[in-house]
């Protein structure tokens, strides 16, 4: 019947994998699964390591990990009851010589008795070793397995919130402006007789973003209310004076009569036209 080691060794040659390539894909050194394929497991480690290094090669071999497993066992223990055995034969043997020479006293010997209670003693005590190392066996896997599920469930939240980033549109801030909170009109002093109201236009220029008010000033009736971008152009015809109110004047232009007039100052102000 073939060993641990010879099984190893054939499947991997069978694989066509070099021990240094075995090394590299298991995570474990060249010369522990070589002292495996050699059937030797007396290398410096504690127990827990000898077992889950087999169990992983076994594995990345193509071999049923537990069989592998149950037999390492069973040779473990094999070999231990081998060596308390011989204790065993020698301290019988030891009885007998005493029982012979001391007939004549017919005494029972003892150390027989002995040898076989510590032969007993010690098998129950392997027993429980070996359940201890399956159960901190159990317990390493466990915790493995317990923080490659963490690291996944981090990975994937992780992954979620680049995604909602990626997936939430930019706040772009609109180029237009909004009516001015408060303009105060500086309103003229009337004439104290006003002439009739001769219908005329003006046409308002602009030459960048600028927020504007037309009003007329005898009926208060809006002509125009708009924000205006560069180089809109909008013409109005009017009914006497106008206030004109604006937020950029440095972006105006207003013509009336042929005459183009220019605020004299940039910001919020305002020109009244006749």
């Amino acid at each position: 019947m073939q060993s641990i080691g010879e099984r190893l060794e054939e499947a991997r040659k069978r694989k066509g994998i070099s021990l240094r390539e075995a090394a590299e894909a298991t995570k474990i050194r060249s010369d522990y699964l070589g002292q495996m394929e050699q059937n030797q497991f007396d290398f410096e480690l504690p127990e827990i390591y000898k077992r889950g290094f087999l169990k992983n090669y076994a594995r990345h071999l193509k071999l049923d990990p537990e069989n592998i497993l149950s037999e390492y066992s069973a040779e473990q223990k094999g070999q231990t009851r081998s060596g308390k055995k011989s204790g065993s034969e020698l301290f019988g043997t030891m009885a007998v010589k005493d029982a012979n020479t001391n007939t004549a006293d017919n005494a029972e010997p003892s150390y027989g008795r002995i040898s076989a209670n510590r032969a007993s003693s010690q098998s129950e005590t392997d027993s429980n070793t070996e359940d201890e190392s399956d159960d901190s066996d159990k317990i390493f896997y466990i915790k493995a397995g317990l923080i490659a599920v963490g690291t996944l469930a981090l990975i994937f939240v992780i992954f979620a919130l680049i995604k909602a980033i990626l997936a939430s549109d930019p706040v772009v801030d609109t180029p237009e402006l909004i009516d001015p909170p408060a303009i105060s009109e500086s309103v003229e002093a009337a004439d104290p007789v006003a002439p009739a109201a001769v219908e005329d236009s003006i046409t308002l220029i602009a030459s960048g973003n600028v927020y504007v008010l037309v009003k007329q000033r005898d009926d208060k009736q809006e002509l125009f209310r708009k924000t205006m971008s560069a180089g809109e152009t909008v013409q109005l015809n009017k009914s006497g004076p106008v206030d004109i109110l604006f937020t950029a004047g440095e972006n105006i232009v207003i013509d009336h009569a042929g005459e183009r007039l220019r605020p004299s100052s940039s910001g919020t102000a305002k020109i009244s036209i006749p």
